[in-house]
C-alpha cells in the first residue's frame, strides 16, 4: 500500500541517519579519549624525566660528598635520590610499554642503572680515605651519572617522537572518519533523492493526472478515465473516480433526454398560449416566440426576431435599466395595435429571467390581449356613468320632495307619516351618495389628467382633514391625535381628492372604534417601491381589526367584510385607492385581528403619472 511505501522510504533514510549519528558519536568519543590520554601521558613523561634529572643531580651530590669528606652519611641521601629516580623511571617505563623505540632505551637504562646503584652504594658505604682505586671508581660513577642524565633526555625525546607519531595517526584517523561520514552523507542524499523521486512518481504524478481529469470533467468532458496501475489508495481513488465519471455520463444522458422532453413540453405549452410570447436573450435578440407572436409579427410587419415593436422595446429597455419586472394592472398601460382594420389592445407583461445567483440572462415578454376586457370595461364605465346621470336628476327631485315633506313645508304630517318620509329621505341620501361615488370612480378611471394638482404642506392637509370629521368624532366621543414629522416637503396633490381619501379613512376609523378611544393620524417621510421620495400618511384606530383573508380584498369595489353591521356600499376604499394611484402613490393596510387597523398611503413629493398598483395590502 501507499502508506507502506512511504514508511519504507522514510525508514531507510532514518536508519542511515541513525548509523551516521552513532558512528560519529563513537568515533569522536574514542578520538577524544585517545587525545586526552596522549596529552596526559606526555605530561607525566615530561614530569618524570625532569624528576629523573633532578634525582641524578641529587645522587651526584651524594657521590661528591663521599669523595670530598670521606663520610658515609650521604648514603641516605643517595638512597632517597635513587627512590625518586626509580619512581620516575617506573612512570616512563609504563608510558613506553607500547612504544618500541622508547622501550629499547628504557631497557638499556634499566640494565645500566642496576649496576650503577650497586657500585654507588658500595662506594658511598665504604669508610676511609679514597685511594687510587676509589678515585677511579668515583670518576666512573660520575661518568655513569652523566650517562643516566643523557638516557633521561633520550627518553624525553623518544616520547615526544612517539607522541608526534601517535598524533599523526590520530590525524589520519580523523581524516578517515570525515571521509567516511562524507560518504555516508552522500549515500543519505542519494537515498533521500531516490525516495523523493519515488514519492513524486507515486504521489504527485497520480495527483497531477487526477487533477487534470477532474478539471476536464468540470469543463464538461465526462469521457475521462484514470488508469488503475496499483492497488493502493491511489488505485482505489482512481477506481472511484472512474465510477463517478461513468455515473455522470449516465446522468448526463438521462438528463439530456429529460431536458429535451422538458424543452419540447415548454415549447408546446408556450405554443398553446393564446397570447403572443417573446423570449429575448441577454443581448436583446429574440430567441423564441410562439405561433401567436409569429402571427402578430406578420400582421404588424415587424421581424420579431431581432427586435420588438417600438413601444414594447422601450418598455423592455426600461425594465433592463431598473431591474424591476413590469406587471401592469391598469388598462391605461395597454398598447394599441391596428390589426386587420381594427384596433387591438395588448397589456405588456415584461419579466426578467434570472439564474440561481440572481444574474439576468434574458427577458420574457407576454402581450396579453385585453381588447375584449377593455371594451367591456368601457361599456361598464359608460353604463355606470349613464345610469348614474339618468338616476341622479330624478333622485335629486325625489330627495328635495322628501326634504320638503320632512320640513312640513307643504303641510303637516302625522307621526307615522313623518317616520316613513324620514326613512325614505335617509335612503335617498344614501343612494345619492352611492351615485356620486360611482360617478367619481368613473371619472378617476379616465386617468390622472382630471386631477387639479396644487402644492400644499402635509401638516395643512392633515389639519384640514381632521377638521372635516370634527363633528362625527365629537359625536362618537373619539379623540384624534396627530404626529407630524418636522421638515416635511410640500406635495402636489388634488386637495379635494386627497381630502376624500383622508375623510374616508378617518370616517371608517371613527365608525369602527369603540367610544372613548383614540385615533392617531401620522405624517412622515417615506418612499414608494420605485424609490421616489414621498410623504407617508397613516390613520390608526383601536377597532376590532381585519382578518388576513379580507385585507387583500377590502380595496375592491363593493367589497365589505362579512359580518359588518355598518352602512356603506363598499366603494369608499376603492375610490381612495384609485385617487392615490392616480397621484402615483400606493395604499395599504396593516391590521392584526383584534388589535386595531392602520391604513397608510404614500404620495410622491413630485407628482407623476399614475402607474401600476401592486403594493401589498397586508
Amino acid at each position: 500500500m501507499l502508506r507502506t511505501k512511504v514508511m519504507l522510504g522514510l525508514g531507510c533514510l532514518l536508519i542511515i541517519l541513525l548509523v551516521m549519528g552513532l558512528y560519529s558519536i563513537d568515533s569522536c568519543s574514542d578520538l577524544g579519549r585517545r587525545i586526552e590520554g596522549m596529552a596526559s601521558g606526555r605530561d607525566r613523561v615530561t614530569k618524570a624525566v625532569g624528576e629523573m634529572k633532578r634525582a641524578c643531580g641529587a645522587m651526584t651530590g651524594a657521590l661528591l660528598t663521599r669523595a670530598t669528606d670521606g663520610s658515609t652519611e650521604s648514603l641516605a641521601d643517595f638512597d632517597q635520590a635513587w627512590k625518586r629516580w626509580s619512581d620516575a623511571f617506573a612512570i616512563v617505563q609504563s608510558e613506553a610499554a607500547g612504544q618500541p623505540a622508547e622501550k629499547k632505551i628504557v631497557d638499556q637504562v634499566a640494565a645500566t642503572s642496576a649496576d650503577y646503584r650497586t657500585r654507588a652504594r658500595l662506594f658511598i658505604g665504604t669508610p676511609g680515605e679514597l685511594n687510587q682505586v676509589g678515585r677511579t671508581t668515583a670518576q666512573k660513577l660520575g661518568a655513569e651519572t652523566m650517562q643516566m642524565l643523557g638516557h633521561a633526555d633520550e627518553l624525553g625525546v623518544a616520547h615526544e617522537k612517539a607522541a608526534t607519531v601517535n598524533g599523526d595517526a590520530i590525524g589520519r584517523e580523523i581524516n578517515s572518519t570525515v571521509r567516511l561520514l562524507f560518504v555516508l552523507m552522500i549515500m543519505a542524499c542519494v537515498v533521500a533523492l531516490a525516495a523523493s523521486m519515488g514519492l513524486t512518481r507515486g504521489l504527485l504524478n497520480p495527483l497531477a493526472a487526477m487533477a487534470r481529469s477532474i478539471q476536464r470533467v468540470g469543463e464538461g468532458h465526462l469521457d475521462q478515465t484514470i488508469k488503475v496501475s496499483s492497488r493502493d489508495e491511489f488505485g482505489m481513488l482512481a477506481t472511484s473516480f472512474n465510477k463517478m465519471a461513468e455515473q455522470l455520463r449516465e446522468y448526463r444522458s438521462n438528463t439530456s433526454d429529460e431536458l429535451l422532453r422538458l424543452n419540447m413540453t415548454i415549447r408546446a405549452t408556450l405554443a398553446s398560449f393564446p397570447d403572443p410570447i417573446f423570449v429575448l436573450n441577454s443581448a436583446g435578440t429574440v430567441e423564441f416566440r410562439n405561433p401567436e407572436a409569429d402571427q402578430l409579427a406578420l400582421k404588424l410587419l415587424f421581424s420579431g426576431v431581432t427586435r420588438l415593436p417600438k413601444m414594447v422595446d422601450e418598455k423592455v429597455e426600461e425594465v433592463r435599466k431598473t431591474g424591476e419586472d413590469f406587471l401592469p394592472t391598469q388598462f391605461q398601460d395597454a398598447i394599441k395595435f391596428h390589426i386587420d382594420g381594427q384596433d387591438r389592445y395588448f397589456l405588456p407583461r415584461i419579466v426578467l429571467l434570472r439564474d440561481d445567483k440572481g444574474a439576468t440572462f434574458g427577458v420574457a415578454v407576454i402581450l396579453e390581449n385585453v381588447t375584449r376586457m377593455l371594451l367591456l370595461d368601457d361599456v361598464k364605465s359608460n353604463l355606470i356613468s349613464t345610469v348614474s346621470h339618468e338616476l341622479k336628476t330624478p333622485l335629486t327631485s325625489v330627495r328635495m320632495a322628501l326634504y320638503l315633506l320632512v320640513e312640513k313645508t307643504v303641510g303637516p304630517l302625522n307621526e307615522k307619516q313623518h317616520d316613513l318620509v324620514d326613512t325614505a329621505r335617509e335612503d335617498a341620501d344614501r343612494l345619492l351618495h352611492t351615485l356620486n361615488d360611482l360617478l367619481d370612480l368613473a371619472r378617476l378611471e379616465q386617468g390622472p389628467a382630471l386631477l387639479d394638482l396644487q402644492p400644499i404642506s402635509p401638516a395643512k392637509l392633515v389639519e384640514t382633514a381632521i377638521h372635516s370629521v370634527h363633528e362625527p368624532a365629537q359625536t362618537a366621543a373619539i379623540t384624534i391625535e396627530t404626529e407630524i414629522a418636522s421638515n416635511l416637503s410640500e406635495i402636489r396633490v388634488d386637495q379635494q381628492r386627497i381630502l376624500y381619501v383622508f375623510a374616508n379613512l378617518l370616517t371608517n376609523a371613527i365608525k369602527y372604534s369603540p367610544s372613548g378611544t383614540t385615533v392617531w393620524v401620522k405624517a412622515e417621510t417615506g418612499a414608494t417601491r420605485s424609490g421616489r421620495k414621498s410623504v407617508r400618511f397613516s390613520v390608526r384606530d383601536q377597532g376590532p381589526g381585519i382578518s388576513i383573508e379580507h385585507q387583500e380584498h377590502i380595496f375592491e369595489r363593493f367589497y365589505r367584510v362579512p359580518g359588518t353591521n355598518k352602512n356603506g356600499a363598499g366603494l369608499g376604499l376603492s375610490i381612495a385607492r384609485e385617487i392615490v394611484v392616480a397621484h402615483g402613490g400606493e395604499i395599504g393596510v396593516l391590521s392584526p385581528e383584534g388589535g386595531g387597523s392602520e391604513f397608510m398611503f404614500v404620495v410622491p413629493v413630485e407628482a407623476v403619472k399614475a402607474g401600476r398598483n401592486d403594493w401589498p395590502t397586508s
